[in-house]
């Protein structure tokens, strides 16, 4: 199935706007690590929002870092926040090199998970997915970076192969998965975003259909080449820090 096939759900606004609702809502209870939230049936319910809006709320905010949820246990305040997440991208070469080894090792599990989910996807799944999809799009038209959107990306992909461990892995990076902004604000000059952004869509469209179609090698394939790329872009800011040729 081609991009074109599939039917647009323009979700990404009230997503954010429930993110921020829940959010909030930790902030004015004071909730503190390891405290509960309420179930998605009942923000869904408090928030006037349908089930999938709250998943998908759920979803960015595991990325994020800012939750944590346990199967059959409930949705709970992460033990690290988000903002703590950040500090590991403070701009010199031995962060930068850790974002390289962070690719590296999405690499080693997002290969396998790409084709896990061509194999396995449900329907629903590869619906999710094409939302995320969309959603990044969303925000690169109102002029935003898209990282939590990316995370939900690459999340949906992982809950595709219907092996929970693979979710677990990348809610575990929380912030460190996307470290989208940092290639800008590291860089020497002022990149050309939103031609970088288009590229990076070109990438997951590519990832993308080949789910869809079920071809396994190739879903890996075009993972591969997503996080190499990514990969290969901050080893070229080493070299341009260090003056390497």
């Amino acid at each position: 199935m081609s991009s074109g096939e599939f039917i647009a759900v323009q979700t990404g606004s009230l997503s954010d706007r429930t993110v921020r609702q829940i959010e909030k809502m930790i902030s004015d209870r004071d909730l503190r690590p390891g405290d509960r939230l309420p179930t998605v049936q009942e923000l869904s319910q408090r928030l006037g929002v349908s089930l999938s809006v709250v998943r998908e709320a759920i979803a960015s905010l595991r990325a994020n870092g800012t939750i944590l949820t346990r199967q059959g246990a409930g949705i709970f305040v992460a033990e690290q926040s988000p903002v703590e997440n950040r500090g590991l991208f403070s701009g010199d070469l031995s962060q930068i090199s850790s974002i390289v080894e962070i690719l590296e090792l999405r690499l080693a599990v997002e290969v396998e998970a790409a084709g896990l989910a061509a194999e396995r996807h449900s329907l629903a799944q590869e619906s999710r997915i094409y939302e995320a999809f969309q959603d990044i799009e969303i925000a690169c038209t109102q002029g935003r970076t898209g990282e939590r959107e990316d995370s939900r990306f690459h999340i949906t992909i992982a809950e595709a192969t219907n092996n929970r461990r693979f979710v677990d892995f990348l809610e575990q990076l929380g912030n460190a998965m996307i470290p989208r902004s940092e290639l800008g604000s590291l860089s020497s000059g002022k990149p050309k975003q939103q031609d970088y952004l288009n590229q990076l869509q070109k990438e997951h469209l590519a990832i993308l259909e080949a789910i869809s179609s079920g071809d396994v090698e190739q879903a890996r394939t075009a993972m591969r080449n997503h996080l190499s790329h990514s990969r290969d872009r901050y080893h070229r800011l080493i070299k341009s820090k260090t003056g390497s040729r």
